[in-house]
C-alpha cells in the first residue's frame, strides 16, 4: 500500500516552532536529564512529558499513523494492520489514525479535545464520487492533555463496483481550528 500523503512539509515546519518554544522544550529535556541522573525517575518522566505536551500544543494538526486495519482497533496501538488495501465487495473500510497536534481546552480540572472528520471517496484521477461532512465526531475528556490519541473510521461502500479508489479524509480540530488531510488509495475486487 502506498504511504498516505500527509502534509509532511507543513508538519516539519510546524514542529520547528519558534525559538522560545524550542528553548522551552530544550529546558524541559535538560531538566529531565538532570532528574534522571539524580535518580528522580518519575520527575524526569514528567519533565519529558511536559516537553512533549508543549511540542504537541504548538504543532500543526497531523498524523503519526494512518492505515487500513483488518478489524476495529481496541485502543491506541491496539490494531491489526491489513496485509494490503484490496477489499472485497461489501467489505467495510476501517481506517486507524493517530492524530497529533490536537488542541486541549482546559475545563476546570479537566481538559477537552474535539474534532470532526469529513470524508470523500474519489477516483484515482481525483473525481469526487461521494462523501460526507462531519462523518465522524470525536471528543476526549481527560485530566491530562493526552498524547496517545487514536480514532478509527468505519466506512461501508455497499454497492460500489470493482475498481481503484482513493479514500480522502479531513480532520477539523474544533478547539484550535486547525485541520489536516490524508489520502489512502485502495481497490475493490
Amino acid at each position: 500500500m502506498a504511504a498516505p500523503r500527509c502534509a509532511v512539509l507543513g508538519l516539519l515546519l510546524g514542529l520547528a516552532a519558534s525559538a522560545a518554544q524550542a528553548g522551552e522544550i530544550e529546558a524541559l529535556a535538560r531538566e529531565a536529564e538532570a532528574k534522571a541522573q539524580a535518580g528522580q525517575h518519575v520527575e524526569a518522566f514528567n519533565a519529558l512529558r511536559n516537553a512533549l505536551t508543549t511540542l504537541n500544543a504548538n504543532a500543526p494538526l497531523g498524523f503519526r499513523k494512518v492505515t487500513f486495519v483488518a478489524k476495529p482497533p481496541q485502543g491506541f496501538g491496539l490494531y491489526e494492520p491489513r496485509p494490503d488495501a484490496a477489499f472485497r465487495r461489501g467489505e467495510p473500510l476501517i481506517v486507524y489514525t493517530e492524530p497529533i497536534g490536537l488542541a486541549w481546552r482546559p475545563e476546570g480540572e479537566r481538559f477537552n479535545a474535539q474534532f470532526t472528520v469529513d470524508f470523500e471517496l474519489r477516483s484515482p484521477k481525483g473525481e469526487i464520487l461521494t462523501g460526507q461532512k462531519e462523518f465522524g465526531k470525536f471528543g476526549f475528556d481527560s485530566r491530562e492533555r493526552n498524547l496517545d490519541v487514536m480514532a478509527h473510521l468505519n466506512i461501508n461502500l455497499t454497492g460500489a463496483p470493482a475498481g481503484d479508489y482513493v479514500f480522502a479524509a479531513t480532520f477539523h480540530d474544533k478547539v484550535s481550528g486547525k485541520q489536516a488531510s490524508f489520502d489512502l488509495p485502495f481497490s475493490i475486487k
